[in-house]
């Protein structure tokens, strides 16, 4: 038999880097990771077959997957992708195998474990050996980048300033973003602004980010004011090597919370097209290295085409983004932005780009036998759980399962939960 059992899970990562964040957290299914550019499979050699209609990854060709309704490929075997630590898998995500890096899947690892028979095949040909699989559980490492220029003493909606109302979104002891979920992600923190002297950016940092740290980050972030300038650029660029080269496995994030368009250390007044692109370079660059940038603007100064060519580029698509972008219709050209009007808001913002980490999708390291697909016994919390139910799970390819529903809502938001999956041995092919 094949099986596992998870206990205490911190937070899992998404299988791909996260797109429609929000949408992941409220239904459970995977988001379309992205890498596009010119080199995107859809845009090239898969342009003819991407767009299929679909309901579970197996209706669509090879090389592609279901994206909800719609076939869809992030990248191919030899492409090139996919970012650092990512392979392409056989159905066409970017995803991990058990190291970490933005975007990375939890792993199911198929190892075959008895003696005896053809592990390449679970045992067939033979006595069939014990099959084992295992979760990886993975734990976003997540930077908050709080705009601390002068514009945030400014209004929020009769809520209080811009500046007030972050802080209260993310720190207060009781609601706050960062106090509610401290244990389940690691959280930095870097205030960024400039004003003068020879140091620019002057950012007010708490870092390593850690698990717990909210006490260590409201004892920096509680006695700040805002100042000056907003050199959104050169501060991503200046806190992106620490994090590109934080050694603890998980997907990376930063979190940008601005409330105008950005200027630059060598014109601390222009907010131009020099600086918007600045800006937007810092983030591609970002994400080459693992690490996503999700943009919320705090209050109307952050103009609709520069939130969306921030989100694209925090993303891996293509900048600039179409004029008009949706990214609910065209997700592949089009990532989320998040414009919050209200407090709740803020913090649903938060919370969704944050619980976008999390997936009730999880990749194979080996495959199910195809017309094997419900032989598994798949247990949450006790509960036998059915095949293809919309409160169990199913197998979306060979290589991929996915938790449905409750089930899904267990795994996400249980800190105790227990899961185990078992297949017979003749149903799965076990790699060497």
């Amino acid at each position: 038999m094949l099986g596992t059992t998870l206990m205490n899970p911190r937070t899992w990562a998404l299988l791909g880097t996260a797109l429609l964040l929000g949408a992941a957290a409220a239904n459970c299914t995977g988001s379309l990771g992205s890498t596009i550019g010119d080199d995107a499979p859809c845009d090239g050699p898969l342009a003819d077959l991407c767009g299929q209609t679909c309901t579970i990854t197996d209706d669509c060709p090879a090389g592609l997957f279901c994206n909800g309704s719609a076939c869809f490929a992030e990248c191919t075997p030899d492409g090139g992708q996919c970012g650092n630590g990512e392979i392409c898998s056989s159905n066409g995500r970017c995803t991990s195998r058990g190291g970490g890096g933005a975007g990375g899947a939890p792993g199911l690892t198929i190892a075959a474990t008895g003696t005896g028979g053809d592990t390449t095949t679970g045992g067939q040909g033979g006595s069939c050996g014990a099959v084992e699989v295992n979760f990886e559980p993975q734990t976003p490492t997540v930077v908050l980048l709080i705009d601390q220029s002068g514009s945030m003493t400014s209004g929020f909606n009769n809520q209080g300033s811009r500046w007030d109302v972050v802080y209260d979104a993310l720190m207060d002891p009781t609601n706050g973003v960062v106090k509610q979920l401290e244990g389940q992600v690691r959280f930095g923190l870097a205030l960024y602004t400039y004003s003068s002297g020879p140091t620019c950016p002057q950012l007010v940092e708490v870092t390593p980010p850690a698990l717990d740290n909210h006490g260590t980050i409201d004892t920096t972030y509680s006695p700040e004011t805002p100042a000056a300038n907003t050199p959104t650029g050169d501060s991503i660029t200046a806190i992106t090597p620490a994090l590109a080269n934080f050694a603890e496995p998980g997907p990376k994030l930063i979190i940008l919370a601005t409330d105008g368009e950005p200027d630059r250390c060598e014109d601390p007044d222009g907010h131009d097209q020099t600086s918007r692109d600045e800006a937007t370079d810092a983030a591609a660059a970002a994400h080459a290295q693992g690490i996503e940038t999700v943009i919320i603007a705090v209050g109307n100064q952050v103009s609709q085409q520069h939130q969306q060519d921030m989100a694209n580029a925090g993303s891996g698509r293509v900048v600039p983004a179409p004029a008009n972008c949706d990214p609910i219709n065209n997700p592949s050209q089009c990532a989320p932005t998040y414009e919050p009007t209200s407090k709740q808001a803020l913090i649903d913002a938060f919370n969704d780009i944050i619980n976008g980490q999390r997936s009730c999708v999880f990749s194979l390291d080996g495959e199910v036998i195809p017309g094997k697909e419900c032989d598994g016994t798949v247990i949450v919390n006790g509960a036998v759980l059915g095949c293809n139910d919309a409160d169990g799970w199913q197998l979306n390819s060979s290589t991929e399962i996915e938790f449905l529903g409750t089930a899904c809502d267990a795994i996400l938001n249980d800190p105790n939960v227990m899961v185990s999956v078992e297949f017979p041995c003749d149903s799965v092919i076990v790699p060497q």
